[in-house]
Protein backbone atom coordinates (compact mmCIF):
# COMPACT_ATOMS: atom_id res chain seq x y z
CA UNK A 1 0.00 0.00 0.00
CA UNK A 2 1.17 3.37 -0.58
CA UNK A 3 1.96 6.21 1.56
CA UNK A 4 -0.49 8.49 -0.40
CA UNK A 5 -3.55 5.93 0.46
CA UNK A 6 -3.23 6.03 3.77
CA UNK A 7 -3.63 9.86 4.01
CA UNK A 8 -6.83 9.00 1.71
CA UNK A 9 -7.88 6.96 4.09
CA UNK A 10 -7.46 9.67 6.82
CA UNK A 11 -9.18 12.18 5.35
CA UNK A 12 -12.26 10.55 4.24
CA UNK A 13 -12.88 9.63 7.74
CA UNK A 14 -11.80 12.60 9.23
CA UNK A 15 -15.07 14.65 10.13
CA UNK A 16 -14.82 18.04 8.63
CA UNK A 17 -12.10 17.26 6.21
CA UNK A 18 -12.60 18.87 3.18
CA UNK A 19 -13.23 15.32 1.29
CA UNK A 20 -16.13 14.46 3.97
CA UNK A 21 -17.28 17.95 3.42
CA UNK A 22 -17.12 17.37 -0.60
CA UNK A 23 -19.20 14.12 -0.06
CA UNK A 24 -21.62 15.34 2.09
CA UNK A 25 -22.37 18.23 -0.32
CA UNK A 26 -22.51 15.56 -2.86
CA UNK A 27 -25.09 13.90 -0.86
CA UNK A 28 -27.21 16.59 -0.54
CA UNK A 29 -27.08 17.85 -4.26
CA UNK A 30 -28.21 14.25 -5.07
CA UNK A 31 -31.33 14.35 -2.38
CA UNK A 32 -32.47 18.03 -4.15
CA UNK A 33 -32.30 16.47 -7.20
CA UNK A 34 -33.89 13.76 -6.06
CA UNK A 35 -36.67 15.71 -4.81
CA UNK A 36 -37.30 18.40 -7.82
CA UNK A 37 -37.18 15.75 -10.26
CA UNK A 38 -40.61 13.79 -8.59
CA UNK A 39 -41.81 16.80 -8.10
CA UNK A 40 -41.51 17.69 -12.11
CA UNK A 41 -42.34 14.67 -13.83
CA UNK A 42 -41.04 13.06 -16.88
CA UNK A 43 -40.41 14.68 -19.68
CA UNK A 44 -39.25 17.18 -17.68
CA UNK A 45 -37.44 15.96 -14.71
CA UNK A 46 -35.07 13.87 -17.30
CA UNK A 47 -34.14 17.56 -18.81
CA UNK A 48 -32.65 19.09 -15.21
CA UNK A 49 -30.32 18.49 -12.59
CA UNK A 50 -28.89 20.37 -10.12
CA UNK A 51 -26.00 21.99 -10.52
CA UNK A 52 -25.06 23.31 -7.14
CA UNK A 53 -26.94 24.95 -3.62
CA UNK A 54 -25.56 28.38 -1.83
CA UNK A 55 -26.75 30.31 0.19
CA UNK A 56 -30.23 29.72 0.13
CA UNK A 57 -30.09 29.55 -4.00
CA UNK A 58 -30.81 26.26 -5.37
CA UNK A 59 -28.96 26.24 -8.93
CA UNK A 60 -30.95 24.19 -11.96
CA UNK A 61 -29.29 23.20 -14.69
CA UNK A 62 -31.47 22.65 -17.97
CA UNK A 63 -31.17 20.61 -20.99
CA UNK A 64 -32.93 22.93 -23.48
CA UNK A 65 -35.09 26.18 -23.97
CA UNK A 66 -37.54 24.35 -23.77
CA UNK A 67 -37.42 22.80 -20.22
CA UNK A 68 -35.98 26.53 -19.18
CA UNK A 69 -39.16 27.69 -20.25
CA UNK A 70 -41.49 25.43 -19.01
CA UNK A 71 -39.30 25.46 -15.51
CA UNK A 72 -39.89 29.00 -15.19
CA UNK A 73 -43.53 28.62 -15.84
CA UNK A 74 -43.43 26.50 -12.45
CA UNK A 75 -40.86 28.53 -10.67
CA UNK A 76 -43.00 29.93 -7.84
CA UNK A 77 -44.35 26.38 -7.26
CA UNK A 78 -41.13 25.10 -7.25
CA UNK A 79 -39.63 27.17 -4.85
CA UNK A 80 -42.52 26.94 -2.59
CA UNK A 81 -42.21 23.08 -2.69
CA UNK A 82 -38.61 23.68 -1.88
CA UNK A 83 -38.85 26.37 1.04
CA UNK A 84 -40.86 23.48 2.31
CA UNK A 85 -38.96 20.35 2.00
CA UNK A 86 -35.56 22.24 3.22
CA UNK A 87 -36.98 24.64 5.56
CA UNK A 88 -35.46 27.16 4.07
CA UNK A 89 -38.26 30.52 3.88
CA UNK A 90 -35.63 32.67 1.97
CA UNK A 91 -35.01 30.17 -0.53
CA UNK A 92 -34.57 30.70 -4.33
CA UNK A 93 -33.56 29.08 -7.41
CA UNK A 94 -31.64 30.06 -10.57
CA UNK A 95 -32.39 28.13 -13.87
CA UNK A 96 -29.21 28.10 -16.34
CA UNK A 97 -29.72 25.82 -20.05
CA UNK A 98 -26.85 23.91 -19.85
CA UNK A 99 -27.31 21.55 -23.19
CA UNK A 100 -25.96 17.69 -22.61
CA UNK A 101 -23.48 16.97 -25.05
CA UNK A 102 -24.52 14.09 -27.28
CA UNK A 103 -22.87 12.44 -29.75
CA UNK A 104 -23.56 13.36 -33.31
CA UNK A 105 -26.30 10.83 -35.10
CA UNK A 106 -25.19 8.38 -37.75
CA UNK A 107 -26.88 9.29 -41.07
CA UNK A 108 -27.87 6.40 -43.85
CA UNK A 109 -26.68 7.53 -46.89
Amino acid sequence: MHADDDRLGAHLALPGSPVQRLLQQADRLTIIQRMIRDWAHEPLASALSVANEREDMVVIHVASAAAHTQLRYRTQELIQFLRQKLASPALCVDIKVRPTSQPPRKTDG
